[in-house]
């Protein structure tokens, strides 16, 4: 009994000596979209990326399709360690950095290169620091596009044309407030939407090009497209930060590095197969308003931006100088 006794206890230690040699720390991201949409391809670039650069030390898991849960969900995982990472759009992140919400004001931006150049530069920083406060890291930022609508019921060229619509919005005030002021109905509501536009409980939806695209929202009834590229869809590598503190310091620059690769291929895919992707959906039949009243929108969205106080106040200036 003794000799079987020590011998269990010797198969147990080897057992787990053998566990360690091999064990690898788990990166899980977790990612609302599916593989086509940019923020599950970053997440894989990185995953490569890793793989390459320190090859079996991290196991990075990419779930998809919100196999994890809403972008709010994912990031009150991320708050607390139970999940590492996601690539994150910025409107849900209002809800625990309000100041965020300065980057999701209307018509702020003017092209991607004044998007680039305020978030590399100070006001990314001045970001950082704040995701910091709140738990996160944050990697680095990348993008979905501007943000366009479409909807099941009509053209819209002018506010007005947009009135009484339910729109989908993300689970952000800041986009209820917007369409608020434009006149529709905004329904917040998780991705995906595909199956509720279908079936018609909402008329409509904001989103870039490329969610366009990917999400096929033309085989969900979307009939009409209108380029109003009305707020800049900021995304975020975003990761818990005592995760980041807690690794080796060589180990945590190769994710950085690895974020940083990933987010500028993000950046190439959006902006290199904007004007492809919409031909197909024209193709598609989808009926596009290329030349919507901006400067109307731009009015009755203005009270939104007004509203802002205190430091997202201070930010949108200061952004506003910067790209002006």
């Amino acid at each position: 009994m003794r000799i079987r006794m020590i011998l269990i206890i010797i198969a147990a230690y080897l057992t787990g000596f053998a566990g360690m040699a091999s064990a690898e720390t788990e990166i899980n991201i977790a990612i609302v979209t599916s593989p086509d949409f940019v923020h599950t391809r970053a997440a894989n670039w990185f995953k490569e990326e890793i793989d390459k650069v320190l090859p079996g030390k991290y196991k990075v898991i990419v779930h998809h399709s919100a196999a994890l849960g809403s972008e709010t969900q994912a990031l009150q995982q991320i708050q607390v360690g139970a999940t590492q990472m996601s690539v994150c759009t910025t409107g849900p992140i209002e809800a625990f950095i309000p100041e965020i919400k300065a980057l999701e004001m209307p018509f702020l931006f003017p092209s991607y290169e004044a998007a680039d150049m305020a978030l590399d530069g100070p006001i990314g920083q001045d970001f950082a620091r704040r995701f910091e406060k709140a738990g996160f890291t944050a990697l680095h930022f990348l993008d979905n596009g501007f943000r366009n609508v479409t909807n099941s019921k009509h053209p819209i060229k002018t506010p007005e044309d947009a009135k009484g619509l339910k729109i989908r919005t993300m689970e952000a005030p800041t986009h209820l407030a917007i369409w608020r002021a434009i006149g529709a109905n905004p329904t917040p509501m998780a991705w995906p939407i595909f199956t509720a536009l279908q079936q018609g409980v909402i008329d409509g939806q904001e989103n870039p090009i490329a969610v366009i695209y990917a999400a096929k929202l033309t085989e969900a009834g979307q009939k009409y497209l209108s380029l109003t590229r009305h707020v800049y869809s900021a995304l975020v590598f975003v990761a818990n930060k005592s995760f980041m503190d807690n690794l080796p310091a060589a180990d945590r620059k190769v994710i950085m590095d690895a974020a940083h690769t990933a987010s500028l291929k993000g950046r190439a895919f959006i902006r290199d197969n904007e004007v492809r992707q919409l031909a197909e959906l024209k193709a598609a039949g989808m009926q596009i308003e290329e030349h919507p009243d901006i400067e109307a929108f731009r009015k009755v969205t203005a009270p939104v931006v007004d509203a802002a106080t205190g430091d997202t106040k201070k930010i949108v200036e200061d952004i506003r100088k910067l790209v002006k």
